[in-house]
């Protein structure tokens, strides 16, 4: 989605090169560039691909109008609010729009088209995913869908290893809390605020020779000290999370989504060939 806005954003800049042509964006030893000159640019950069792009989307629209399909507007509504979500508060959201050239309006209407877009994709090709076409996705994947073994995990980072080796000194020999001593010593600013704590860390996620060191501990045990990045780490295991294989109940319905996901995005471009093909179109140049 950020793509797109700042995609509308510098279209926002070509529109504007025909009203201020001769403002400076900057000077390069005294000699300017000019708006107008950045506005060519990119005009001859993005033009032709997003022209084409534009009529692929008048024409998968014209289509929705002519299949009669329409968009959820609870869904758009839901994306709408997924993204605001994602801003502090409601005014941080509109300004960050705003900076683009956009508005809410502006954006739940891009929401409203993507989601028609795929109706109309869904209907025009009679798309449709299957239990049993996730079923047989699942039975074929089902080693990459069980969850992995996962450890609640601590971590105390300092620079040195003397640091680090007068860390495991006092959690070892004097039995220091892991946690204050992490809020006290490690040089990271979030293990400080944090206490430590990075949360539930899945198999396969840490580099292979920190990973063996870690997950052969057991639960309340501290490493050894680790060599980390830039610096050294004393890391301690809060509580292992056993692996657990996949259960089909618990995931057909995510798979059936990401299945006519996949089928959605094959299909589309075939569909708007296909509409190009039999569509009167002129460039008007």
């Amino acid at each position: 989605m950020k793509r797109t806005i700042f995609a509308a954003a510098l279209m926002a800049l070509c529109a504007g090169g025909v009203y201020a042509a001769d403002k400076e964006l900057a000077l390069v030893n005294g000699q300017k560039i000019a708006r107008e000159e950045l506005t060519k640019k990119l005009w001859w950069q993005y033009a032709a691909q997003g022209l084409s792009e534009l009529i692929d989307e008048r024409l998968l629209l014209q289509e929705a109008a002519r299949l009669g399909v329409k968009p959820d507007q609870k869904e758009a509504e839901g994306r709408f609010n997924n993204l605001a979500a994602g801003y502090p508060d409601k005014a941080q959201f509109e300004t960050n729009l705003k900076s683009v050239g956009w508005s809410a309006a502006d954006l739940r209407d891009l929401i409203s088209r993507q989601l028609t877009i795929r109706a109309a994709v869904i209907a025009a090709k009679q798309l449709a995913v299957t239990d049993a076409d996730a079923r047989d996705f699942f039975d074929k994947n089902k080693e990459r869908l069980a969850a992995p073994e996962s450890l609640k995990l601590s971590q105390i980072f300092v620079n040195t290893k003397a640091e680090a080796d007068d860390v495991y000194e006092l959690l070892t020999s004097v039995g220091a809390d892991f946690a204050k001593l992490s809020g006290i010593k490690s040089t990271d600013a979030n293990l400080r605020k944090n206490n430590g704590s990075l949360g539930y860390i899945s198999k396969g996620m840490l580099l292979p020779e920190i990973e063996k060191e870690i997950f052969a501990l057991k639960a309340g045990q501290y490493s050894k000290v680790l060599q980390t990045g830039n610096g050294f780490s004393v890391f301690m295991v809060e509580e292992r999370k056993p692996g657990q294989d996949a259960s089909f109940d618990k995931v057909k319905e995510d798979l059936k989504i990401a299945l006519l996901n996949q089928a959605i995005t094959k299909a589309l471009p075939e569909l708007a060939a296909e509409l190009r093909q039999k569509a009167k179109i002129e460039v008007i140049k």
